[in-house]
């Protein structure tokens, strides 16, 4: 991968590299990352970081820059050629009782209830690490910055917070920043239906395209992304001043 060095850099960000760790995702793999971390940071100036594979959790901007693996690999769906398949249609049609509600970002005992049980489930049946999160905790991760183009979808059934997902919402795109959900409702594939409101909420607004983080082929917990098509993956993470790629996936089984 390129640009572990950017040649420019924002007057209001910090650029580090951190430290090498074990991969969250791989086994027997190790991670490295590189962080910035941002004061404030203008609309154009994220749609310009997210096209070269950037991701945000509040103030922090991240990317990989793993020197002997390239399995993270950005992807972003086509909001205007998407086409649900026949499995898509029937979760959103069974969801089709939960309330949609986007707003700005908020913070109450409701969304950290959420986020924990979800976080435990995943913990006992996929073994994540688990600590249970803060509100501090919780503000840093997705509230600090308060930027201008975040949002909140709350998914609510008979008034009860079911999912909650935060979403970047700029004037041409979208990014899928994170979304946990009520693990009592997990077969009804409240993963899926969310990604499909997103995808509705972006097309109604004249949105080009929806972020979906890194899709990571070998990874249960990050392959579901290139089931939503068509997409396009980016074809190397380079430097702010270097024009990033972007293709439809070839030959490695990336498009349904």
């Amino acid at each position: 991968m390129s640009g572990t060095q950017d040649r420019r850099l924002d007057a209001d960000e910090m650029n580090m590299l951190g430290a090498k760790s074990p991969c969250s995702y791989l086994p027997d793999r190790t991670s490295l990352m590189q962080y910035r971390f941002a004061m404030s940071l203008t609309i154009e100036r994220y749609q310009h970081l997210l096209e070269r594979g950037w991701r945000r959790f509040g103030r922090t901007l991240f990317r990989p820059v793993c020197q002997s693996c390239s399995e993270c690999r950005s992807l972003r769906i086509e909001l205007v050629n998407f086409r649900p398949t026949k499995s898509q249609r029937k979760i959103r049609n069974r969801n089709s009782d939960i309330e949609l509600q986007i707003g700005r970002l908020s913070l109450t005992q409701e969304h950290l209830d959420l986020y924990n049980r979800y976080h435990l489930d995943m913990h006992n049946r996929r073994d994540w690490a688990f600590r249970e999160i803060t509100a501090d905790q919780y503000f840093e991760s997705f509230i600090d910055g308060e930027f201008s183009f975040s949002r909140e979808f709350q998914y609510r059934l008979h008034g009860k917070l079911v999912g909650l997902g935060i979403v970047d919402m700029t004037g041409n795109v979208m990014s899928s920043i994170y979304f946990v959900h009520d693990p009592d409702l997990r077969d009804r594939g409240l993963g899926t239906m969310s990604i499909l409101r997103e995808i509705d909420a972006g097309a109604n607004s004249q949105h080009s395209g929806l972020y979906m983080g890194y899709y990571i082929r070998d990874c249960g917990s990050m392959n579901y992304k290139n089931r939503f098509g068509p997409h396009q993956i980016l074809q190397g993470y380079v430097a702010d001043d270097e024009p990033a790629v972007w293709q439809l996936p070839e030959s490695r089984g990336e498009q349904p």
